[in-house]
């Protein structure tokens, strides 16, 4: 295995290469983390459970890379035009949320059926005034995953004027990362505890912008450097690895130690809870190896192949990510109706679960984003059918691919 340093960044002003390797990983973590809330005996297997605790990054390193590669994609600016802007937010993001906000709702409404596919929807259910209220709750709380989104809009409201505070005062970058940490460390204790004169409910804790700060205005902040972050990191990608790999442990251990004794404060023990600070350290160091990871993915020493199908990956990943719960819900449904569960291992059910549902959605993004439907289905213009097939691509048309990753797309820039 090469190091990442033989790979330097690629790409141009408009793309980069080693950014867009990271979509496809991020996506079968994301994946990962619901295979195993739906296949595997989380409260009862410590492989379960550590597997959970080690895919959960996926989320903050979602929020990470978008909020950098939106700075990245405007800190030659000394402002955000606000028009053009907000046009663009909406198409990539969203119009995405709206269309799956829609098509999630019949779908996590269904119920069980005798025949093929096994599932149903209750029509009379869905248009009800309890349908309707079930429907809107959904749309303003974001319907299982797709409340990745609704975070990354609320970014979008204060993105302006944070990309302008940061701007304007350059030598508060370590101050605002700092505090950001301090934030993300003991805010979750703060709310959960009433300290601030309310308790806040889990599921509302996760679909609120204030809950990720270090990953944002990380992500932020290390836009403005990203070349020197760049360098930084294929100069110590050894023991930044070493480092992410310590930092998983340390998670897997504290949560079978908390099931065997007492006294560990709650804010500490992972057991799920993506907020817990035993997490954190783990978090930022699988970015960092993503990122890492990224770099290796589009090295001129992999095949042009390779790299084909990784830039594949990368243009299909946003509508992996929006349908990857209906090929799972699907898969659910089959599993018990032929009770696999009772004759499989459900560690062989989750892996085949995890290619299964990213295979599939890839072909549906790719398939998808050549329909005039493609802008709300997968954030993508539509594509000529001739481009179906991963093919060796120039080396220079990176900056002209469409990529289906609203979030992280730069083209507006």
């Amino acid at each position: 295995m090469s190091s990442p340093a033989d790979a330097p960044p690629s790409g141009t002003r408009q793309r980069l290469d080693h950014v867009d390797a990271m979509r496809p990983i991020k996506q079968s973590a994301v994946i990962s983390t619901h295979a195993l809330i739906y296949f595997s005996p989380l409260s009862t297997s410590l492989l379960a459970s550590g597997l959970f605790t080690l895919t959960h990054f996926s989320r903050d390193a979602f929020f990470f890379v978008s909020a950098c590669m939106l700075t990245y994609s405007y800190r030659e600016r000394t402002s955000v035009p606000l028009v053009p802007y907000w046009k663009r937010r909406f198409m990539s993001v969203g119009l995405v949320y709206l269309v799956w906000t829609v098509i999630y709702f019949p779908v996590s409404s269904a119920v069980n059926s005798s025949s093929f596919p096994y599932l149903r929807v209750p029509m009379s259910a869905i248009f009800s005034r309890a349908g309707l209220h079930n429907f809107l709750f959904n749309l303003a709380t974001g319907y299982y995953h797709l409340y990745f989104l609704l975070v990354l809009l609320e970014f979008y409201v204060i993105f302006p004027l944070v990309f302008w505070l940061v701007r304007r005062h350059p030598r508060s970058h370590l101050y605002v990362v700092v505090g950001a940490l301090v934030w993300q460390l003991f805010f979750t204790y703060l709310v959960r505890r009433g300290w601030l004169g309310f308790v806040m409910p889990s599921k509302i804790e996760t679909r609120l912008v204030v809950s990720y700060p270090l990953y944002l205005l990380g992500g932020v902040v290390v836009a403005f450097y990203l070349e020197g972050f760049h360098d930084w990191v294929i100069r110590h990608w050894r023991a930044l690895l070493a480092w992410t790999v310590v930092a998983g442990v340390v998670p897997i251990i504290i949560d079978y130690v908390a099931a065997h004794t007492h006294g560990f404060p709650s804010i500490v023990v992972p057991g799920g809870d993506p907020f817990a600070a035993a997490e954190l350290p783990y978090d930022v160091g699988a970015i960092v190896a993503v990122y890492l990871l990224g770099v290796y993915l589009v090295s001129p020493n992999r095949s042009p192949r390779t790299r084909a199908v990784i830039a594949s990956g990368s243009e299909a990943a946003y509508g992996i990510y929006a349908s990857q719960l209906i090929w799972i819900l699907f898969l659910y449904r089959w599993v018990h109706k032929w009770k696999l569960e009772k004759s499989v291992s459900w560690l062989v059910v989750t892996i085949f679960a995890v290619i299964f549902t990213y295979l599939v959605g890839w072909l549906f993004s790719a398939l998808a984003a050549r329909t005039p439907l493609a802008r709300g289905l997968v954030g993508r213009s539509q594509q000529p059918w001739s481009t179906l097939i991963p093919k060796r691509r120039r080396e220079d048309d990176s900056s002209e691919r469409d990529f289906g990753e609203g979030p992280l797309n730069l083209t507006d820039a």
